[in-house]
């Protein structure tokens, strides 16, 4: 939806760009221009995708997370970490997959050591994703 969207403008910004080029004036309806600049706007906030990690614990122990969290540090020190607390719950996420197949061959190396780690979707932002 939002790569259609891209390219719908995309080719309205590529035929105003050449009827500009042609000294051809084009009057917008005001709505239209606020819409454009709204879209844009919110398009430039949002650059998360839908995305894969791997949640490793979920507890409501603050101590039990964080025995957990350096445990992986320690087994895992090139993956980041994130710590998320919605009370009365802690997680411990790490990675980020576009595909929820290229995180399980991770998630099966990690479960004898944490066997209630499980796949959960999350907003990412595109260029925090692990590419293999």
């Amino acid at each position: 939806m939002f790569r259609t969207l891209v390219y719908i403008f995309g080719f309205i910004f590529f035929v105003q760009s050449n009827m500009i080029a042609q000294n051809i004036l084009v009057n917008e309806d005001p709505g239209v221009t606020s819409m454009m600049q709204k879209y844009i706007m919110q398009s430039q906030e949002k650059d998360e995708i839908d995305a894969w990690r791997i949640q490793i614990i979920t507890t409501d122990d603050r101590r039990r997370m964080e025995n957990a969290e350096a445990k992986f540090r320690r087994m895992y020190p090139s993956f980041e970490i994130l710590k998320v607390h919605e009370s009365p719950y802690y997680r411990v996420k790490t990675g980020a997959w576009e595909n929820k197949l290229d995180l399980q061959v991770f998630l099966q190396q990690i479960k004898p050591d944490f066997p209630s780690a499980i796949p959960v979707v999350d907003k990412i932002r595109e260029e925090s994703l692990l590419r293999y």
